[in-house]
């Protein structure tokens, strides 16, 4: 719990003549619901494990405090294994059934939740027929120059299509599209060449004529153009044919013979129809969800159908309908234009040009200009309509679709947001930039959607390298942004595998963390951690969030970069998130009272920041906005270009209308003078507002999140401190009846602030903050202020480490401390019949005299594993009733568990240990009586996996990238410091 250092004259009491007690605030806080607990990503290699292995792995999930699990049937990354015959142990096969059945039984029998990726590897496809309906397809290119005499050619052959391209490096993660099948021609044009350009790499920028261009698709027979190109020198014209194909991409292969489709691996959907969905769910209907056993536990227990990010490659992605569909969206005919879309914006990740020659307009840039921005539109609205379809099946059966939606591609993640029921990002992808994170909430938000889910805890560095305190930092910088659903990354199938030696199967070769489960020293504190989290999330998931700004961003396609780069507006206490032209111009953006989305974020204002582009129907849904008076700030250059091809009139004129000066609430404001002085002339202040009163000069890194259930009179507001530690004084924007609370999501307490401030405009606190801690406040009504004194009668006599009034309180620090080390190392000789650790018990020789890493003394350094560190004391004599709390003053490495004479003591922060537990009501204290004080601290496997790095094994492959083990010091494990006993006067009111 944060500290409270303070106690200002807040009522006079005397006059009170009992005590009134309320309820808490969340009746759920303590113990929260499975759907709020955090949940494992569980890799399991494929169909050949044994079942019950599977059911031990969901009990052990549950045993740690999780909520559910998010089965994912890996099949190593889609390529083959060792030696299990994929044909017999694929997804979708009768063996796959039987671990699917499996797994739903326990997670029932558990009270689990259970989310299930739609296909192997990243769930992007499923068995099928090849070359069937609904299966990716792409769009690919031949080229010729033509030539003849005299300044005329005939057309003549029609060029083949090109089917090697220029795709992402991503060998060994997702497989190359395979060149086999035919290709349909989709137009044939011819145009002349007004220049080339010799790209910085390879390759070069054809810039087309646009006028000259000439669609002779009609005249193409038995492969052959009728076409006479005559005039300005036939060199300068170019054909250019266009086929499409199905991209023949496996999400994951077969390694035999199968004896049907159903065991001849999986095949990449169609993203962008619904009949790629439909290809997808099918499967499902007909191959695994037609077991009544299995269809019942599903309606059970299922919460989401699940897809990764999308990770697949095209030379550009293209679905059987784009051209009607292009024309009918953006009003003009795609054909003559194709030339412009084969782009790297356009590739996966933006990784390159696909070809080495790429072509433009003149008079456009040379990424394809408006073309391919139109391109991308017409794409995006294809992928929604794949999600609509996904979102439809899963809610006819109970359940909500969940996926990654939109980046590392061609899309609008803006836009494709608000149509899933839980959407997800992940840390690996969003880095480690609260903003970047704000930029995939807001749109959620807009939509009241309610569950904003992350996969958590994936970095490269090595597997088992993970500490816990890292990985609650990645927690709790989630929550700031307001993301509510943790999927941590992962929990891996604990069995025996061929070609798998100790310590067990690893996915991804050892290359990314994390591996949790048994095999883990901190697996058995780990839901300590959990269970913080779970708290959290509850608070998060409650009423809905309320966000004091809103900028306008476009990505298209998105990446991971900040857009506001500033942190003045954290500092002054305002909280941002973001939202994109889709989301501007929807039915979700009503504005009411001068508030943006009044029942839902709250928006106080827009910004336009940085921005150049906008859609003609975001135009005028910021027109609308500032005639219903909604405070609107256009920073340097309002956005004045429309988006694609269409509707620039209407843009430039919503726009000029916008910075005309004709509306009071919009204010232009030159870049450089942009800051929260500029909101607070307009008569805007943040809901939260705090300054540092030691530690941090200011608070440029409290983060703040509000949730307000405003039916039952309750708002919470998580708090996280990013910088050094700091003492605040925060002032809260809550109505005159509202009494606070801190939320203690170690503990599960709901404390009454009892030291606060109440002003005009809401409640005021002083907070202490460790340097990654993070905290709650929470507020409920009271009837009328008159009862707020009964409220503070009640908060203060719950209170037992008020301000010492005797004599000063005894302190001890203590020691020494005897250590003995449970050992998790390999076995002697590995083997792949047996993941079991060699356990064994280390003892330092001698006594302590204050905690130290085990990993720092003499024999012990090398080691992973539990230290046990045990001290005894006697308290001194006390002349008044005393308090103590436990407070560890040094760092911890991973986890800490504290039990005081047998019995446990509340979770300690690991972000701030010495924040004192209060353990007065577990200790001997008459007589002279002796305590004991056990100390459990882990450490990661690291250690005991780096001393066998070249050995070990997992589905045949030693360790991917050998330099995380061989070029990085040994792992520390265990606690260091002083462990201080502090003692209180108690004082007790009549």
């Amino acid at each position: 719990m944060a500290s409270l250092l303070f106690a200002w004259a807040l009522l006079a009491l005397q006059h009170v003549h009992h005590v009134h007690s309320l309820p808490p605030p969340l009746p759920t806080f303590a113990c929260p619901p499975a759907a709020a607990r955090p949940k494992f990503r569980y890799w399991f290699p494929d169909a050949s494990i044994p079942p019950a292995v599977v059911q031990a792995d969901v009990a052990a999930m549950a045993a740690v405090g999780a909520g559910g699990l998010q089965f994912l049937p890996f099949y190593n990354q889609g390529f083959p294994p060792v030696s299990t015959n994929w044909s017999t142990y694929g997804f979708g096969t009768p063996a796959f059934k039987e671990v699917l059945r499996a797994a739903l039984r326990e997670t029932a029998r558990q009270g689990l939740t259970f989310d299930f990726a739609v296909g192997p590897n990243t769930a992007a496809g499923v068995p099928a027929v090849p070359g069937t309906p609904g299966l990716a397809m792409e769009l690919v290119v031949g080229a010729r120059v033509l030539s003849g005499a005299g300044g005329s050619a005939r057309v003549g052959r029609v060029p083949p299509p090109v089917l090697e391209f220029n795709h992402a490096p991503l060998d060994g993660w997702v497989h190359e599209p395979e060149n086999w099948g035919p290709s349909e021609v989709v137009a044939v044009l011819v145009g002349k060449v007004k220049s080339r350009t010799k790209k910085s790499g390879r390759g070069e920028v054809v810039v087309l004529e646009a006028a000259s261009v000439v669609d002779v698709t009609s005249r193409v027979k038995g492969g052959e153009v009728d076409w006479e190109v005559t005039g300005g020198g036939a060199a300068s014209w170019v054909v250019v044919a266009f086929y499409q194909r199905y991209s023949n991409e496996r999400s994951c292969v077969s390694v035999a013979q199968a004896p049907s489709w159903v065991g001849n691996g999986s095949w990449m959907v169609d993203h962008f129809s619904p009949a790629g969905a439909e290809k997808v769910t099918d499967f499902w209907d007909q191959q695994l969800l037609d077991d009544k056993e299995i269809d019942g536990l599903m309606r059970q227990v299922g919460m989401y159908s699940w897809e990764d990010s999308m990770e697949m490659m095209s030379t550009l992605w293209w679905t059987p309908d784009f051209l009607q569909r292009f024309e009918r969206a953006r009003g003009y005919s795609a054909t003559e234009f194709l030339p412009a879309f084969f782009q790297a914006k356009n590739l996966w990740n933006g990784y390159g040009d696909p070809y080495d020659t790429t072509y433009t307009f003149e008079g456009e840039a040379n990424d394809g200009g408006k073309y391919a921005e139109d391109y991308r539109l017409t794409l995006t609205e294809g992928y929604q309509d794949f999600l609509r379809q996904h979102q439809k099946w899963a809610a006819d059966r109970g359940m909500a679709h969940s996926t990654q939606p939109g980046y590392n591609m061609p899309l609008d993640l803006s836009a494709a947001i608000p149509l899933v029921g839980a959407p997800e990002l992940e840390s690996l992808g969003f880095g480690e930039s609260i903003d970047t994170y704000r930029q995939f909430t807001g749109p959620a938000h807009l939509f009241n959607v309610n569950v904003i889910s992350t996969e958590i805890g994936a970095q490269r560095g090595g597997a088992y390298a993970q500490t816990v305190p890292t990985l609650l930092g990645l927690f709790r910088d989630s929550f700031a942004a307001g993301v509510n659903t943790l999927v941590v990354h992962g929990f891996a199938y604990s069995g025996v595998y061929p070609g798998t030696t100790w310590p067990g199967y690893t996915p991804f070769q050892y290359e990314f963390c994390e591996i949790w489960g048994p095999r883990q020293p901190a697996w058995r504190h780990l839901n300590d951690t959990l269970l913080f989290a779970a708290r959290t999330s509850e608070v998060l998931r409650t009423g809905v969030p309320k966000v004091d700004l809103v900028f306008y961003a476009w990505k298209h396609p998105w990446n991971a970069r900040t857009v506001y780069q500033g942190a003045e507006l954290t500092a002054a206490g305002f909280t941002h998130e973001y939202l994109g032209p889709d989301n501007l111009a929807s039915t979700a953006a009503p504005v009411r009272d001068g508030i943006l989305a009044p029942d839902g974020p709250g928006y106080k204002a827009i910004i336009l920041l940085g921005q150049t582009k906008i859609t003609a129907a975001a135009s005028a849904a910021l027109l609308r906005f500032a005639q219903a008076g909604l405070p609107i700030f256009i920073i340097g250059q309002a956005p004045n270009t429309t988006i694609g091809s269409a509707g620039q009139e209407e843009v430039s004129k919503n726009m000029a209308r916008l910075a005309s000066g004709g509306f009071a609430n919009v204010k232009t404001v030159p870049a450089a003078g942009f800051g929260p002085d500029i909101l607070r002339d307009a008569g805007l202040s943040p809901r939260v507002q705090a300054e540092a009163l030691s530690g941090a000069p200011n608070a440029t890194q409290l983060f703040a999140t509000w949730r307000s259930q405003p039916e039952r009179g309750f708002d919470a507001v998580y708090l996280l401190n990013r910088g050094a530690e700091t003492t605040f004084s925060i002032s809260f924007t809550v109505p005159e009846t509202s009494v606070p609370y801190l939320l203690d999501a170690w503990a599960g307490e709901q404390t009454p602030i009892f030291a606060y401030l109440r002003t005009g405009e809401g409640i005021t606190a002083r907070i202490t903050l460790a340097k990654g801690q993070s905290t709650i406040a929470a507020f409920t009504r009271v009837p009328s202020t008159e009862e707020i004194p009964l409220y503070v009668r009640a908060a203060l006599q719950q209170r037992r480490d008020l301000h010492p009034i005797l004599r000063p309180p005894p302190k001890l620090t203590l020691g020494p401390w005897r250590l003995s080390v449970e050992s998790y190392a390999a076995p002697a000789a590995l083997s792949t019949a047996s993941v079991s650790h060699n356990l064994t018990t280390l003892t330092h020789p001698s006594p302590l005299p204050k905690l130290t890493p085990w990993t720092a003394l003499k024999g012990l350094e090398r080691t992973s594993g539990v230290g046990t560190y045990t001290a005894t004391f006697t308290l001194p004599p006390a002349d008044a009733p005393t308090n103590y709390t436990l407070h560890f003053t040094g760092r911890v490495a991973n986890t800490l568990r504290v039990r005081v004479n047998g019995a446990l003591v509340p979770p300690i922060d690991p972000a701030a240990p010495g924040e004192g537990r209060d353990v007065t009501g577990l200790l001997v204290s008459d007589g002279g009586g002796v305590n004991e004080v056990v100390v459990e601290a882990s450490s990661t496997l690291f250690n005991a996996v780096k001393a066998r790095a070249g050995d070990v094994r997992s589905v045949g492959k030693g360790v991917q990238v050998p330099r995380y083990y061989s070029q990085v010091g040994w792992a520390e494990g265990g606690v260091a410091g002083e462990v201080v006993l502090k003692g209180w006067r108690r004082v007790v009111l009549a």
